[in-house]
């Protein structure tokens, strides 16, 4: 009895290795994003720990130079902020389109694997009818063996 050989296993293959580049690709982009998250919150932590420093400089003695280099950092801090923001806003572009790119993907794969089930349902039906056949006739021949048995 021959095995099945799916007529489009080196598309399916290759389908499948484009699905995990797009897997991979969309990844390292949510890593990314993730990355850029981290730092805005901990810039926003740094800042309002900066504020909250200079709300205590600002009690007693007032202390300038101390003053100035919270202001600075404040600032430098949210306009490194801003550079984040922008990073994420493409950033989450190019994720829709990864993701987009990671779904058409995964459709061609599995297009294939369906082609591939209903493949194997037909060779499966084949080979019962084959097997079937083959028993019908060896059936018959020991129905006629044992007819010309009892007629001899």
């Amino acid at each position: 009895m021959r095995s099945f050989a799916f007529r489009y296993a080196a598309p399916l293959k290759q389908a499948e290795l484009a699905e995990q580049e797009a897997q991979r690709a969309l990844a390292a982009l949510l890593r990314k994003k993730h990355i850029f998250e981290t730092q805005l919150r901990d810039m926003q932590e740094t800042i309002r720990d900066a504020k909250s420093q200079l709300g205590q400089k600002l009690v007693g003695p007032v202390d300038l130079s101390a003053i100035g280099q919270v202001a600075r950092y404040a600032g430098d801090s949210t306009l490194r902020g801003q550079h984040i923001v922008q990073r994420l806003a493409v950033l989450g572009g190019q994720i829709e389109q990864a993701r987009e790119q990671l779904a058409e993907r995964t459709r061609r794969r599995r297009s294939f694997e369906l082609l591939r089930d209903r493949d194997l349902a037909e060779f499966k039906r084949q080979q019962r009818r084959k097997e079937t056949a083959v028993l019908d006739e060896v059936a018959a021949r020991r129905h006629f063996a044992s007819l010309s048995e009892v007629s001899a």
